[in-house]
């Protein structure tokens, strides 16, 4: 069967092209929030008589012409599917693109080739040179679009959306119960990957966040603003990195463990925690009832990749 399947790496641009991402985001930013105020003044919602365009924008903003065109184009499709989600009753009121967000992205697609892979380095649209990607998996399939995002515009992602065939694994006749446990994700009777990196993590955040309170109650016992406090800010850093990395190996996991599953059972019973097993979830715990659904969510959409079944079981 034919599926869109992510991927996601790091890219490592040059200054130029950190730049230019820069001013992407800043362009996408800018055509969001420019037909979103639109969109609340209906006269001025119309241009002559036509729907503005990020087309039409380039007449008075001469600065969109520098950029992407289909990443502006995508700006305004986002916008449309975010008024379709809110009449719907789907989620809130579409609200503006913040310029201070840690997190900016922008989406392109991949026309006649426009974007492609070759070993380490990643073609671009608007870009003359190629950037270097860390691809530490083969992308199969075909490059449908790509969304560039930078976190702070210091660290920057790809994500590679693709049409791919997935062929269904070869049937294994067996059968697993899976229960939620707190310390080691699911209570099986099968060999389990080991989870201790996971847990120094968690404990080296936990500390982590004990120093940064003894920090912030320095600061303010010394009357010094928490944004001016430098030990305070130190240990805030590291607390970011720590929490990437948790992220990371966290999702390495999610995604080792559930295809191993995958691959030895046909069929896959999940068994809906009780109010007793909530209770027992606390801080000490390695995993939480959040990353339990995420890794639900996993084996939903992989079984029906590769033609397993997945079933639930309420408990009483």
């Amino acid at each position: 069967m034919k599926i869109l399947k992510g991927y996601r790496f790091k890219i490592y641009p040059n200054e130029e092209q950190k730049q230019f991402f820069i001013q992407t985001f800043g362009c996408v930013r800018f055509t969001y929030n420019y037909l979103l105020k639109a969109a609340k003044k209906p006269d001025n919602r119309l241009m002559e008589g036509k729907v503005i365009t990020p087309a039409m924008l380039k007449r008075d903003y001469p600065f969109l012409k520098a950029t992407d065109s289909l990443a502006l184009a995508n700006a305004q499709r986002n916008l449309d599917r975010a008024f379709k989600n809110y009449f719907s009753g789907r989620s809130g009121y579409p609200k503006l693109k913040n310029k201070k967000s840690a997190w900016q992205s922008y989406t392109t697609n991949n026309q006649n080739g426009t974007v492609a892979i070759e070993g380490n380095q990643l073609k671009l649209p608007k870009l003359k040179e190629w950037v270097t990607i860390c691809c530490h998996r083969p992308v199969l399939g075909t490059i449908k679009s790509v969304t560039i995002s930078a976190k702070n515009n210091q660290d920057f992602y790809v994500s590679l959306l693709c049409v791919e065939e997935i062929k269904p694994l070869p049937k294994s006749h067996q059968e697993i119960e899976l229960i939620f446990h707190p310390q080691k994700l699911i209570h099986a009777d099968i060999s389990l990957l080991p989870v201790e990196h996971l847990e120094q993590t968690k404990q080296k955040l936990m500390k982590l966040n004990q120093r940064l309170a003894l920090k912030a109650h320095c600061a303010r016992k010394h009357k010094v603003p928490l944004s001016k406090a430098k030990n305070y800010q130190k240990v805030k850093a590291k607390i970011t990195k720590y929490q990437t990395l948790y992220h990371n190996q966290l999702q390495d996991y999610l995604n080792q463990l559930s295809t191993q599953l995958i691959r030895q059972y046909d069929v896959i019973y999940f068994v809906e925690p009780t109010a007793n097993t909530k209770k027992k979830v606390d801080d000490r715990a390695v995993f939480s009832l959040n990353e339990w659904h995420q890794f639900m969510r996993m084996l939903k959409y992989k079984a029906v990749w590769y033609g397993k079944e997945f079933k639930f079981i309420f408990s009483e």
